[in-house]
């Protein structure tokens, strides 16, 4: 059997520019300072990620993600992260979703449900993504997302997808998380990400993704900056 070398994937032109543009961004953001303060209040973070998705019959979808997060300038262990998800289209456009998170981090043990719905429309190379999700925090422990008072939490994502060829997409979002509890700020912190996919196979996407989160609190507000890879596999089961 012939062995492939990572390097000779790297080589294709497409996968070369993508791989130097995120090996750039990461080495940039790598100089900043570790550990948030209220004199550096900056972090680099980097997250790993690999996400299995099933269409079944019947409109129904099943899915689990896994996220390996590291922060203090990509330095340091922060946890696991498993996302089971289920989802039902209600039509072309439209699909219900649910879901589980459990994070096991060095600062504990958390989970929460989330309920909600995405919309989706296409036109031309363009689609359009509209996600609002009401989030409940079931066990707290400073996993990075939200605050300790911070039960109810309402995601509104809002992303746009471009195809800049048949294999490549670029993508761009906005997320705020917007909280119920009158301690807090209204608006905890947001997500806004910029990224590429790259589907090697049918189905299966690459994609490399860049974060920036600036967080909200009483005492002082915190930066992130989140490098980020993750690998989908999806199947259609008949």
């Amino acid at each position: 059997m012939q062995r492939i070398s990572p390097f000779t994937i790297i080589k294709k032109p497409a996968l070369k520019k993508i791989f130097l543009i995120n090996l750039i961004s990461i080495c940039m953001m790598c100089t900043t300072v570790a550990q948030t303060s209220k004199t550096d209040p900056n972090d680099v973070e980097g997250w790993a990620g690999i996400g299995l998705g099933f269409n079944l019959p019947g409109k129904w979808a099943i899915g689990m993600d896994y996220q390996l997060r590291t922060d203090s300038n990509l330095s340091r262990y922060k946890g696991s992260y498993f996302t089971p998800e289920i989802s039902y289209k209600i039509s072309a456009k439209i699909k219900t979703i649910a879901n589980f998170r459990y994070a096991s981090t060095i600062n504990g043990q958390s989970s929460r449900i989330g309920m909600g719905m995405e919309y989706a429309e296409k036109f031309k190379k363009w689609k359009l993504e509209f996600r609002p999700q009401l989030q409940y925090t079931v066990r707290y422990a400073n996993d990075g997302d939200v605050s300790n008072n911070s039960k109810w939490i309402l995601r509104t994502k809002l992303g746009l997808e471009h195809a800049l060829s048949k294999k490549i997409e670029a993508y761009a979002s906005i997320e705020p998380f917007f909280t119920f509890d009158k301690t807090e700020y209204f608006i905890d912190n947001i997500r806004n990400t910029i990224g590429l996919k790259y589907e090697y196979k049918k189905n299966n996407t690459i994609g490399f993704f860049y974060i920036y989160r600036p967080d909200y609190a009483k005492s002082y507000n915190r930066n992130f900056h989140i490098a980020g890879i993750k690998l989908d596999l999806n199947w259609k089961i008949k």
